[in-house]
């Protein structure tokens, strides 16, 4: 070795050593902190604050984007953990469902339980990701009744947001992190999940990458990390419809006014065969009615907001019967009422399923999950195509795992849920050794009524699954069918 080298050596080894000593010199990470002011939402006393986190969460640099966050504390001492409500959509925010979970789903918990709302990053308060128009809105008839996810709106929609936001960091793992860190924030060192739909997914994201932080969860509508939206929506929807039939026929005042329903829809399916048909509709702007063109697509589409629900299907057998017809005004006043993603953000939406869902979907996949169901494969092809003007965050195939935790959990669950099919929460249940699967008779993708809510209360007072009394589960009764539509 020449002396040269030598000192080359001795420079390496001493920049190393100081790179070595540098990092065990750094300081740790300061715990993330949250300002709570008094504020009122929903015409409910509360706490709000943001907490600032970075949008990109692994190199910790560049922009910082807030999360909103609403405290409802307990009415009295707060002696148990909080309980966390996760949104549905994906997109939807929290903190938009204050005033029913709180007065309602949640209501008797709060005595002791300080209820924590966080709007995950893009929804609500959280840097939200919500475009102008891409044909969701029904004043806008042509959109609206048009093709789905129309590719120009969405590429604009893109090109609008990504002026505020790297789209690709808007996934459901991030968005799980920002919530513990203000978990952490807020000082509650165990927390209690409640979630429906697709807060369902975030739920048992959340449980795996923060294991040891949740004492029980009770989720309703179960969507599994390999649901891969929109993929069942098909067979989810057709199942719906079937029953829709079947239970219209067996009430006597359905069958009554309504007695060939499913030659009535088919009859109105065909006249699509040849392509978009010429409906009379209100014109929302100017109060009249005027032809517009309605795409097969976004016919079933519509529907299919309406199936979702026991509440919206009650309405199913008229409006078909009406449509068979030729009068498309329920089926307008409807659509508009029960429609889906209009208070979701979407661009939140398409950067989660664009990111953890439809990458993954085989064209196998969509023949078998589609065939033979009145929704077809449009659904799901026209969601592949918008993803295409959209961008892929850093999710690979393992998001698809199976989440499995010992974690108290009850899956809630309807027999003739329209989105996430009772099918999902069958052969999640295995996953959760101490889970317990409660399937809801006559429900659909709803958290509603005394029996789900007094299941919720006495779960989270004990959490002890399969000890829970939840005969009132199968007493349930589905609404009474719309004889006319006002």
């Amino acid at each position: 070795m020449t002396s040269k080298t030598a000192i080359a050596v001795l420079v390496v080894v001493g920049l190393s050593a100081a790179g070595a000593a540098a990092v065990m010199l750094r300081k740790p990470e300061p715990p993330p902190t949250i300002a709570l002011q008094p504020c009122e939402v929903a015409n409910i006393s509360a706490q709000c604050g943001t907490l600032e986190v970075f949008e990109d969460r692994g190199s910790r640099r560049g922009r910082k984007i807030g999360i909103n966050v609403v405290v409802l504390r307990a009415l009295g001492s707060a002696t148990a953990e909080p309980i966390f409500w996760l949104e549905g959509g994906p997109g939807g925010a929290a903190t938009s469902a204050i005033g029913p979970v709180s007065q309602q789903y949640l209501r008797d918990l709060r005595d002791s339980r300080d209820l924590v709302f966080v709007d995950q990053r893009g929804t609500g308060g959280s840097n939200p990701l919500n475009c102008t128009e891409i044909g969701e809105s029904p004043d806008n008839l042509d959109l609206f009744y048009g093709r789905l996810f129309p590719p120009l709106l969405i590429r604009a929609c893109r090109q609008q947001l990504e002026q505020k936001a790297d789209l690709r960091l808007y996934t459901t793992p991030l968005a799980m992190d920002d919530m513990d860190d203000v978990r952490a924030a807020l000082g509650y060192a165990h927390i209690n999940l409640a979630g429906a739909s697709y807060g369902t997914l975030s739920a048992q994201i959340y449980i795996k990458r923060h294991p040891g932080r949740v004492r029980a969860a009770f989720l309703v509508g179960l969507a599994t990390t390999g649901f891969k939206l929109p993929l069942p929506f098909a067979r989810a929807t057709q199942n719906a419809w079937d029953r829709v039939v079947t239970d219209c026929a067996a009430d006597a005042k359905c069958h009554g006014a309504f007695p060939d329903l499913r030659t009535e829809f088919d009859a109105v399916l065909a006249r699509f065969n040849e392509g978009p048909v010429q409906v009379e509709m209100r014109d929302p702007a100017t109060g009249r009615d005027r032809a517009v063109t309605l795409e097969r697509e976004a016919f079933v589409e519509r529907l299919r907001g309406m199936l979702y629900t026991t509440f919206g299907a009650r309405v199913i057998p008229i409006v078909v019967h009406r449509a068979f017809l030729g009068d498309f005004h329920p089926f307008q006043t409807m659509a508009a009422r029960h429609r889906l993603g209009g208070a979701s953000s979407r661009g939140a939406y398409f950067s989660m399923t664009c990111s953890e869902s439809v990458p993954f979907i085989t064209e196998d996949e969509i023949v078998a999950e589609t065939r033979g169901t009145f929704l077809g494969d449009r659904r799901t092809r026209a969601h592949i195509e918008a993803c295409k003007e959209w961008v892929r965050g850093d999710v690979d195939r393992s998001f698809l795992e199976p989440v499995r935790t010992d974690v108290s959990v009850v899956l809630f669950s309807g027999d003739v849920d329209g989105a996430t099919p009772p099918w999902i929460a069958d052969q999640a249940i295995a996953n959760f050794s101490n889970g317990r699967l409660i399937r809801a008779v006559n429900t659909g993708h709803q958290v509603s009524g005394p029996c789900t809510w007094e299941l919720m209360h006495a779960f989270f007072t004990s959490p002890v699954a399969r000890q829970l009394d939840a005969s009132c589960a199968a007493d349930l009764r589905r609404p009474a069918f719309a004889l006319e539509v006002n």
